[in-house]
């Protein structure tokens, strides 16, 4: 089961013809010991993906080989050439993202 704002991430950002697909990449995935992703890092696959199917599955395919790499794409801006946190995802996703 899906958080309820990535749920509302997903409807506001994906096609509605993508938004099953979204839900079950998600719903799937998995870190590299094979565990679940968290909440977190299910947040910043999604915001990462910019609601782009094939950037998600990518994100997805990404938390198997190292998640550190979805978190910077999540939570991470680069502002005026410095890689900056612009946002704590262990907290829902902001209608404004």
């Amino acid at each position: 089961m899906l958080p309820n704002d990535v749920m509302a991430f997903i409807t506001r950002r994906f096609d509605a013809a993508d938004r099953d697909s979204a839900v079950a990449i998600l719903s799937a995935a998995t870190i590299e010991d094979g565990s679940a992703a968290s909440p977190r890092l299910v947040r910043c696959a999604v915001v990462a993906s910019g609601g782009s199917l094939d950037k998600l599955r990518a994100e997805v395919d990404m938390l198997k080989v190292d998640w550190r790499d979805v978190v910077v794409g999540g939570e991470y801006e680069d502002l005026d050439g410095d890689l900056t946190r612009v946002r704590d995802l262990d907290d829902p996703i902001l209608d404004d993202v």
